[in-house]
């Protein structure tokens, strides 16, 4: 039977050529790609409202973690969902219509009008 060596240092090689020092690290799934790919399709199929700013931060982060080609057809996919999201440009619309039409300018002759209507709104001036 065969000796097998024991160590207690996490450097330790099964190669005993090789000298201490750190492991190769394997390959990891991209895994943060993968969801940015899924929540990009589900943008476009399915709740979009939801599923595609999912798939823009996912997309993100996948691009931040290096996996560039999944990182971008992610955030293709989170665009494309934006596109064929009628809420989504519903939510962005009424963003643009507050910032256009500044709400103070259009609200404020009306609560005058209501409050010279019923006496000042609850502070009557003598």
């Amino acid at each position: 039977m065969a000796q097998i060596p024991l160590s207690l240092d996490p450097n330790n090689n099964s190669n005993p050529g090789a000298g201490p020092g750190p492991r190769p690290k394997a390959p990891g799934s991209p895994v943060m790609g993968w969801c940015a790919v899924g929540f990009g399709l589900l943008g476009i199929f399915t709740i979009g409202f939801v599923f595609v700013p999912l798939g823009l931060i996912c997309s993100v982060l996948a691009l931040f973690m290096g996996q560039a080609v999944w990182g971008f057809i992610g955030l293709m996919l989170a665009v494309a969902g934006f596109v064929t999201s009628p809420k989504l440009w519903l939510i962005i619309g009424m963003g643009w219509f507050y910032h256009w039409f500044d709400s103070n300018e259009m609200i404020k002759p009306i609560i005058d009008f209501i409050n010279s209507i019923t006496g000042g709104g609850g502070t009557r001036q003598a």
